[in-house]
């Protein structure tokens, strides 16, 4: 019995496309890992801050996590 060890064009093009798929699901899920991350970092750095010191930025303590917001969504 014998065994077709060649892959044809449509296979090896399949594959290629599942690969491309597969690494751009990766990229999108680092790319959100990182959002998620960087915006714990800016209300951690936010939360840490006077009240003094968020009135002479012209925010208020409860507005740091629509602040943060509004920061991240202008990346």
């Amino acid at each position: 019995m014998a065994v077709n060890t060649q892959t044809s064009s449509s296979d090896r093009g399949q594959a290629i496309t599942a690969s491309i798929a597969f690494l751009a699901w990766i990229r999108a899920m680092a790319n959100a890992g990182l959002k998620t991350f960087q915006m714990a970092r800016m209300l951690s750095s936010l939360s840490s801050m006077s009240d003094y010191q968020l009135a002479q930025i012209g925010i208020s303590r409860s507005d740091i996590p629509e602040y943060a917001a509004k920061l991240m969504a202008d990346d």
